[in-house]
């Protein structure tokens, strides 16, 4: 964890992409074997017992944009770490989850909890929502099926989403962002 405390596990796997995320999670249902989902270990204490079964750490980290005009959807797996794909896509031009530079999260964490942030200082009049960029993602369904879901599937709540009430695994996610102005973004990125 980000707390460097706790136990060890009974066993320790590292995903690297989607796909061994994906083998990795139907395995271990298969076989009856508790396990625990691990992104960067923000936001969470694990007792000095450690944990009874295993941790797979989800490392699926790679990440694509595709530019459409003005606009561009961004592909990731769901280990990817959002500040690296906001420091890309400011450089980029690409605008729409510059708020959530200082929010340890994975992208599976990201859409699992609804990241969310104030808009921008000194304003700070609105929450902005991981919901607002989000256009799909896919799954690993608690029934093992490998599916992609919209927003209507998720149902974004604060703090909530339907992952927090189902056994799914985000494996992969779609956001649409929009060109933006690099300044403008930059000043985001030092405010918050």
């Amino acid at each position: 964890t980000s707390f460097r405390i706790g136990g060890p596990a009974d066993a320790l796997y590292t995903a690297r992409t989607a796909d061994e995320l994906a083998a990795a999670v139907r395995a271990a249902r298969e076989l009856g074997v508790p396990h625990f989902l691990l992104g960067l270990g923000a936001n969470i204490l694990v007792g000095d017992r450690g944990y009874r079964g295993l941790v797979i750490r989800n490392r699926a980290d790679h990440f694509r944009f595709f530019p459409e005009g003005e606009t561009c959807r961004l592909v990731a797996e769901s280990g990817a770490v959002m500040q690296d794909l906001i420091l890309d896509a400011v450089e980029r031009g690409w605008s729409g989850i510059e708020h959530f530079i200082g929010i340890p999260s994975t992208v599976g964490g990201a859409v699992w909890q609804n990241l969310h942030f104030l808009s921008p200082a000194p304003e700070r009049e609105r929450t902005v929502f991981i919901a607002e960029v989000f256009e799909r993602c896919d799954i690993l369904s608690e029934e093992n099926e490998r599916r992609t879901v919209g927003a209507d599937y998720v149902q974004f709540g604060y703090d909530d989403t339907v992952f927090h009430h189902r056994r799914d695994v985000v494996l992969k996610a779609t956001f649409r962002l929009a060109r933006g102005d690099v300044d403008r973004m930059h000043r985001v990125l030092h405010e918050n």
